[in-house]
């Protein structure tokens, strides 16, 4: 799900292959997309996120595509291609760049605000920087952009520039150990929550 200034939740309905809209209260407000290839179409979407210009950024993942919509549901334009994703997961934008985590290249990939290429970072494995399908993504008070790294259950945290930071967490079911973390969020006040697939819960950690 994403949260948009006007007040509405965005919701990736997966299976369904659509965006569904509601209320901040949780009324029904509308949809976008259908399954198919086409542009305003949708293959198993995974997630979103809110570009700077308030429109909805698509993880369009089986079409391995990354689409920009409105806030109504109109279709603006689309990233990648022949070959520039293999199973895209999810896609922020920070500093006008567009940072996507490629899950099975176990990978992050950066673009320019045109959607042009520019550089990507990671491979699989366990060792600081590595990979082992990267989930979803979160930028930091800091500017440091913080991964999900579900196969190695932790948080891994990066300069944009790929330069790794850190890192926290292990496999585990105990307070500040993860089972297969799938989504990151920074709250205001600067907490970090962390949703896990396996162990049905959310953890929220200083």
């Amino acid at each position: 799900i994403t949260f948009h200034k006007n007040g509405n939740i965005f919701v990736a309905d997966w299976n369904n292959h659509r965006i569904q809209i509601f209320s901040g209260e949780g009324e029904y407000v509308g949809m976008f997309g259908e399954k198919g290839s086409l542009d305003s179409q949708l293959s198993y979407p995974r997630s979103l996120s809110v570009d700077s210009d308030g429109n909805i950024i698509v993880a369009d993942a089986g079409n391995k595509l990354i689409k920009i919509f409105s806030p109504d549901g109109k279709f603006l334009r689309k990233i990648g291609g022949q070959g520039s994703f293999t199973y895209p997961i999810h896609c922020v934008q920070c500093d006008r760049y567009l940072i996507v985590s490629d899950r099975d290249e176990h990978c992050i990939k950066v673009f320019n605000d045109n959607g042009n290429f520019q550089y990507k970072f990671g491979k699989q494995g366990g060792g600081d920087g590595e990979f082992n399908n990267p989930y979803c993504l979160s930028v930091n008070k800091s500017g440091h952009l913080m991964v999900c790294d579900s196969g190695n259950n932790r948080i891994q945290v990066f300069e944009l520039n790929g330069k790794f930071v850190g890192k926290f967490g292990t496999q585990g079911s105990n307070l500040g150990e993860f089972d297969y973390p799938q989504s990151v969020a920074v709250l205001s006040n600067g907490r970090i929550v962390v949703c896990e697939w396996y162990s049905h819960r959310i953890q929220i950690l200083e």
